[in-house]
């Protein structure tokens, strides 16, 4: 029973990756390069709305802009498409049967979309990386049987923490998520934080310190205040 349920769930996942197949993957440089046009984009987008309340448009500038909006979403679209493989990935870590699997994926494809839409490519991080923070915390989310909000109430997840959190790994990110509530619930307690890990009081405080430390390093993109309220 137990290996028929594990057959039916991998052939989800072989399914799922296999309808990705066609999607071409792109390097660190060209997805910086596709967020760069998705920003122009949207830039091009504000433009053209301000166009309407003119007394007159002029009709190439209003075509060239309409051309940028179009690239900037087929820009998006590349990204995304080229990050979807991501989930598949992530997926398989979590334990499941092929319902919580297909659960799993569709979080994590719409999570895409939503880390897409918050991507600051300035800071030079890949956006696999960044997408990896919303993909995981969405399939978290899904196990727990919670909403999915873009983002929570509680949480001061800023593009620029996000953004830095891509630069962690996962362990070290989870214990953030729980200091600052950034897992949807409150912020908790260094001691609370170690029961819900399952660790001792004191390496909580050491992996605390080591992913502020790595936070903290001159290459983490943005204004990061609100380490200020870690250790």
């Amino acid at each position: 029973m137990v290996a028929h349920a594990t057959d039916e769930r991998d052939a989800v996942l072989r399914d799922h990756l296999r309808a990705l197949s066609h999607l071409p993957l792109l390097s660190d440089g060209e997805e910086l390069a596709a967020a760069a046009t998705m920003a122009d984009g949207r830039a091009a987008e504000n433009e053209l709305a301000a166009l309407g309340g003119q007394p007159s448009v002029d009709l190439h500038d209003a075509a060239d802009l309409l051309d940028r909006v179009r690239e900037g979403e087929a820009a998006r679209e590349r990204l995304i498409g080229s990050t979807r493989r991501l989930v598949v990935s992530l997926a398989r870590r979590h334990p499941g049967d092929a319902a919580a699997t297909v659960a799993l994926l569709s979080a994590g494809d719409d999570a895409i979309g939503r880390a897409a839409d918050r991507y600051d490519p300035t800071g030079g991080l890949p956006f696999s990386s960044f997408a990896r923070w919303w993909v995981e915390r969405a399939m978290r989310e899904v196990e727990r049987g919670a909403p999915q909000p873009d983002a929570p109430a509680s949480s001061p997840a800023d593009p620029a923490l996000l953004t830095a959190l891509g630069h962690l790994h996962r362990e070290d990110t989870r214990v953030v998520e729980l200091r600052l509530g950034l897992h949807g619930g409150p912020a908790l307690s260094e001691a609370d934080t170690a029961r819900v890990l399952g660790i001792a009081d004191d390496e909580e405080h050491e992996r605390e310190e080591i992913a502020v430390a790595k936070l903290r390093h001159p290459c983490t993109p943005g204004d990061l205040t609100h380490l200020r309220r870690l250790s």
